[in-house]
């Protein structure tokens, strides 16, 4: 998959992973496979963007499992609906700027 123009196509199959994940969680999981998995053959500025997804990923996932050791005292609610718009917002902006063929945020 990282073949396809230095990883072009696994970075936008991680954002399409990324955004399913807003509905159902298990395509959070495939997006972070895809990210580890084609990042090494991957050539800038795609490998960027695959680099962004696992950060994605590891960060949503602190904050979900903060949000639901929380949620006894009801605060971690709040912190999980954060989860979510930090994936989402993530998505969107890696997205339009993989689309335009510039680097991810912050690289």
């Amino acid at each position: 998959m990282a073949d396809d123009l230095g990883g072009r196509g696994a970075a936008h199959l991680m954002y399409g992973c990324y955004a399913l994940s807003l509905f159902t969680a298990v395509p959070i999981l495939a997006a972070a496979v895809i990210a580890y998995v084609c990042r090494g053959g991957a050539v800038e500025p795609y490998r960027g963007h695959l680099h962004y997804g696992t950060s994605t990923f590891w960060w949503s996932l602190l904050m979900v499992i903060a949000g639901s050791i929380l949620s006894i005292i009801l605060i971690g609610y709040v912190l999980l609906a954060l989860a979510w718009a930090y994936i989402a917002w993530r998505t969107i902006r890696g997205w339009l700027r993989l689309m335009d063929g510039r680097p991810a945020p912050g690289r």
